[in-house]
């Protein structure tokens, strides 16, 4: 019998292009630069691969044409879409995560003063 290997994933290299709040509207995988290349150029590439990135500004938009416009609009909207979703559902989520984190910590500093003879967790550190 036979076992099937785990393909094996390969980071995929990209060039983007964009506006510069971040929105990226294009996107094309490119070969990753050599080593010598990065190094003679300063190309950093980031955590999703990206190493060359084009801007452009919003009065760029309007040499596009009709195309090239309706799928622009359907990726911003997606963006922000996105980017509400997020601010809705998770930044409220965090800061009660923080505000939890913060009562534990005060409960216990209380708790290690009463052990430790009126002394807080930060005077017996340092």
């Amino acid at each position: 019998m036979t076992r099937k290997r785990k393909p094996r994933r390969r980071m995929v290299y990209s060039t983007t292009a964009g506006f510069y709040d971040g929105s990226v509207i294009a996107c094309g995988p490119e070969r990753k630069p050599s080593a010598k290349r990065m190094k003679e150029d300063g190309i950093f590439i980031d955590d999703d691969g990206v190493f060359k990135e084009s801007h452009y500004s919003a009065s760029y938009w309007k040499t596009w044409d009709v195309e090239q416009r309706v799928k622009a609009v359907t990726i911003l909207a997606n963006r922000l879409n996105t980017r509400r979703a997020i601010r809705e559902l998770v930044l409220p989520e965090i800061a009660a995560i923080a505000a939890t984190l913060d009562r534990i910590e005060r409960r216990l500093d209380a708790i290690e003063r009463s052990v430790d003879g009126g002394k807080s967790s930060q005077g017996a550190a340092e």
